[in-house]
């Protein structure tokens, strides 16, 4: 069977495995021995659209051909790369792209391979064409597990996401404690899904790092923070990123209260938000108060007011570093039971948590829970 195969990016690999299952919620990937490559033993439709949103999905395989080198050999993989050029129904101009993963693998070179596989397309009627070819050929080389991957490339090899021009220091307003844009970007995944025309609310937007991503998206987005400075800015970072960009979104950045959404929220936003993205303030915040569990339960519940059926929540917390994504939380501010406590009792549902890490004496962990409209 026709199989679809996921190229991640290395910068969280445990972060864009949920990031891939969330933009493609109707497929079940599958990992394998390399931890950066997960399949699914179907076609997939999409694709082209999720990669345009993604922050950490390098590519996809279609029609791919693996091999585990430890089992078989690079002819069996030609060979079924040859079955493959040989059955597709059109011909045209082809290039063949390759991408070493974590080095290379020992007697392997992925150029000489990509040559080989280029022979074959030609014996088939091919023309081999490097700068504008009608289609192209992926060939993937995992070091770390000795797998070779062959398919029908959707994406490219380019690793850089096109977030890196609105980092922090290169936006119009900035605090240097502002989200890294591929997290920021992940998180707005994470919390809505495939792009629709159901929104995300940011309850706490500072200088906007998430509707920035939200709106080059073309999600739909409504901003909220009390400070009215952090509100103009965030819209003139917002102006900023999209430079005249035409997207789908519908964007609002306003003052008001997280706490008290269901006034703050304009109505005709009430009930339009799949998702919640929220990167509390740390120290004396501007609600005039240190008691972070109290401020983060309250913002729960008052998203509870506003949001849809099946909402879900990405909430990002400073913790210290651990060796083990499953260790026990040390938060940097208050206890991992009270935390756990607190969300209960906010009407949020943990379902999977996931560390960052920023430097040595700090990580953040990026929690995904559900929360239900309140009655």
């Amino acid at each position: 069977m026709a199989q679809t195969l996921a190229c991640l990016r290395g910068w969280n690999v445990p972060l864009a495995q949920a990031e891939c299952r969330a933009l493609l919620p109707a497929a079940i990937f599958e990992p394998i021995s390399a931890r950066m490559l997960l399949t699914k033993e179907q076609q997939l439709n999409l694709l082209t659209t999720s990669l345009a949103c993604a922050s950490g999905i390098q590519c996809f395989l279609q029609d791919v051909q693996l091999v585990d080198l430890a089992d078989n050999s690079l002819e069996d993989l030609l060979e079924k790369v040859n079955t493959v050029l040989q059955r597709f129904p059109n011909r045209g101009s082809l290039a063949v792209r390759y991408l070493r993963i974590s080095g290379r693998i020992n007697g392997i070179s992925t150029k000489m391979i990509a040559g080989e596989i280029g022979s074959i397309a030609v014996s088939h009627g091919f023309t081999i064409d490097l700068n504008n070819p009608n289609y192209e050929i992926g060939l993937i080389a995992d070091a770390s597990a000795n797998i070779v991957a062959c398919g029908w490339l959707v994406g490219d090899f380019d690793d850089s996401i096109g977030t890196a021009p609105r980092r922090a220091t290169e936006r119009p307003f900035f605090k240097p404690i502002s989200l890294d844009p591929r997290l920021a970007r992940l998180a707005v995944n994470l919390a809505c899904g495939p792009v629709d025309d159901h929104a995300v609310l940011d309850p706490m937007t500072g200088t906007g790092g998430f509707v920035m991503e939200a709106t080059t998206m073309g999600r739909h987005c409504l901003a909220i923070d009390m400070n009215s400075a952090m509100v103009e800015g965030a819209q003139q970072n917002v102006t900023w990123a999209l430079n005249g960009q035409n997207t789908e979104s519908n964007y609002q950045i306003m003052v008001g209260d997280a706490c008290n959404l269901v006034d703050s929220v304009p109505k005709n936003w009430h009930g339009r938000f799949s998702g919640v993205v929220l990167d509390p303030p740390y120290g004396r915040n501007s609600h005039g108060t240190d008691n972070h569990l109290a401020l983060i339960e309250n913002t729960i519940r008052s998203a509870r007011t506003v949001v849809m059926n099946q909402a879900k929540l990405v909430l990002i917390i400073p913790i210290k570093p651990s060796e083990n994504d499953n260790s026990d939380v040390q938060l940097l501010h208050g206890d991992w039971t009270s935390f756990v406590d607190m969300m209960e009792q906010s009407g949020a549902t943990i379902i999977d948590r996931w560390q960052e890490h920023v430097h040595g004496s700090l990580s953040r962990l990026i929690l995904l829970a559900t929360i239900a409209p309140l009655d």
